[in-house]
């Protein structure tokens, strides 16, 4: 999931440094984007579940990135759910 992520983010933000690159991510990522968005829900969901009822039994050192970890999948999961909601405003 955190690749998935990080391929958005890319395709966003390195459109202009990278524009083959960006356009290639997008067009595989927009032929897919409505079943891997459910999916990535659930997949989110079920990850934040697991971090708030196993906190406690992580290693120490673990806890940080896994909360780090957790806390970037929410947040791009929300940023693509605008990025999406955008681009379909604009469009119509």
């Amino acid at each position: 999931m955190i690749v998935i992520n990080s391929l958005f983010l890319i395709s966003e933000f390195m459109n202009e440094a990278f524009p083959f690159v960006a356009e290639n991510i997008f067009t595989v990522m927009d032929s897919v984007r409505t079943p891997l968005m459910i999916i990535e829900f659930i997949a989110i969901g079920t990850l934040f579940v697991d971090l708030v009822v196993r906190f406690d039994k992580l290693k120490v050192k673990l806890q940080t990135a896994h909360v780090v970890a957790v806390g970037f999948c929410v947040i791009s999961f929300l940023f693509q759910i605008f990025v999406f909601y955008m681009d379909s405003a604009f469009l119509s």
